[in-house]
């Protein structure tokens, strides 16, 4: 991935972690925002040209999606006034984001990895299916329908979503390749979203609650909390995330101290 798209991409999914109420709706418009984007080479051309006017982005992504909710369009428009690498990109980083959507929406993440791995396996178990979901030769609208007679009542709705978008994906040529993808970067926001705690004795509900809420305004979303009990770090506590560190125990504040009487 190029510097301007790498950066860009981190840009927009800090975008999306900052909206409230992220939803599947919200997940299924970036999808649909994403493949409009992939198959129309002048809507890719448009909206990725760092000289065109911003205001003229805006109006196209206003009429051409006129139907998408708020916060959809939001996203795009900051999408469209960010610098990618290649045209294509920015279709790329709204699937990626409409992926994340998804996975900050969901209230268990491990069933959902869960899921997404079974439909993997059954489909590339069965060289028939995986080429039916795969080539080009059927529609996606066909291979949607495929899809939801296939998994729809057998797994959840975000499952099923992920599912009936990756027909459309362009990440990867073999549908589970891309489901693969799609849950490695569960994966990853996973790891971001938990955040590693340690105090030096048993906390209350009363102080896990509160601290939930001072971490969820700290980092923009709520986190999953790992708590350690580590008596050696005296007092305070100590929290992790995704290599950011917040450190306020006793002892840190004890070394830092003895530091500057040295």
């Amino acid at each position: 991935m190029a510097s301007s798209t790498r950066q860009s991409t981190q840009a927009l999914q800090e975008k999306l972690h900052s909206q409230s109420g992220v939803d599947l709706k919200l997940a299924e418009e970036l999808f649909a925002f994403a493949n409009a984007l992939q198959s129309s080479a002048q809507l890719r051309s448009l909206l990725s040209d760092p000289s065109a006017e911003a205001a003229g982005k805006e109006k196209v992504i206003d009429s051409v999606f006129a139907a998408a909710n708020a916060k959809a369009k939001e996203l795009t428009k900051f999408a469209a006034n960010l610098r990618w690498s290649s045209a294509k990109d920015m279709a790329a980083a709204l699937e990626l984001i409409g992926v994340r959507a998804i996975a900050s929406q969901s209230k268990a993440l491990d069933d959902l990895q869960a899921e997404l791995f079974e439909i993997q396996q059954i489909v590339s178990q069965d060289s028939e299916l995986e080429l039916t979901l795969s080539t080009t030769r059927f529609s996606s609208l066909a291979k949607q329908d495929l899809v939801e007679k296939l998994f729809s009542g057998k797994v959840k709705a975000d499952a099923l979503a992920l599912a009936r978008q990756a027909v459309f994906s362009r990440t990867y040529k073999r549908f589970a390749e891309v489901i693969e993808q799609y849950g490695l970067w569960i994966a990853e926001f996973a790891g971001e979203s938990v955040a590693h705690v340690k105090v030096a004795r048993p906390i209350s509900k009363e102080q896990l609650t509160r601290l939930v809420g001072a971490l969820a305004k700290a980092f923009g979303r709520e986190l999953q909390l790992n708590v350690e009990i580590d008596p050696e770090i005296l007092g305070g506590v100590h929290v992790t995330v995704n290599g950011e560190v917040m450190d306020g125990t006793v002892i840190t504040k004890l070394v830092n101290a003895r530091l500057q009487l040295n």
